[in-house]
């Protein structure tokens, strides 16, 4: 009787790998591309982002240690192919001349790889850029390292007593200077 406890017991390992064999296969050609079978909630692999954050803030420091400027985001994802970091719902905050604060806020936001160069679309938003202004427009680059802000897109200037529209603007934030590039046309009510 012992002899056939044994062959039962090679019998009923054998059935046991071939089952866990059977498991694999049916695992590899059915779900495991398909994203049929998942171990976690959400999962949505972009195939070109290698990082995920969340509450995320950037600060850059002056040589004197008081902040130059600062942007956060609600989340940001890198990119493998250009090192270039996009932003969900960023916000900046800059000095102008190292004195007066502005900030800029958009839908969306991408930094290039060196971190110096910050793109802002859809929906963004300036203000105090010009004093007791808030421009409105679809792209606005900023030059972190040269203080410099720009678009080649149509904005709207809003100020207390008027709207200003244009197509394009440059600033020099060093110079305190903001150039209107073309187009340029407005409606102020007298004061």
């Amino acid at each position: 009787m012992a002899k056939r406890r044994g062959f039962n017991f090679a019998a009923l390992s054998v059935l046991s790998a071939l089952a866990a064999l059977g498991g694999t296969y049916l695992y590899l050609t059915q779900f495991s591309e398909s994203g049929k079978l998942s171990i976690v909630e959400r999962f949505d692999p972009t195939p070109d982002v290698d990082s995920y954050l969340e509450g995320i803030e950037g600060i850059k420091y002056r040589e004197d240690g008081a902040v130059a400027y600062r942007w956060r985001a609600v989340s940001a994802e890198r990119y493998i192919s250009d090192g270039s970091v996009r932003l969900q719902e960023p916000s900046y905050l800059g000095n102008i001349a190292e004195q007066r604060p502005w900030t800029a806020t958009a839908t969306e936001g991408r930094l290039n790889s060196s971190g110096q160069h910050l793109q802002l679309n859809q929906d963004v938003v300036v203000r105090e850029l010009i004093r007791q202004a808030e421009i409105r427009t679809n792209v606005l680059k900023i030059d972190l390292q040269e203080s410099e802000v720009s678009t080649d897109q149509a904005l709207t200037l809003l100020l207390p007593n008027g709207t200003t529209k244009a197509t394009g603007m440059y600033a020099s934030l060093r110079e305190e200077r903001v150039e209107l590039l073309d187009n340029v046309r407005g409606h102020y009510a007298p004061r």
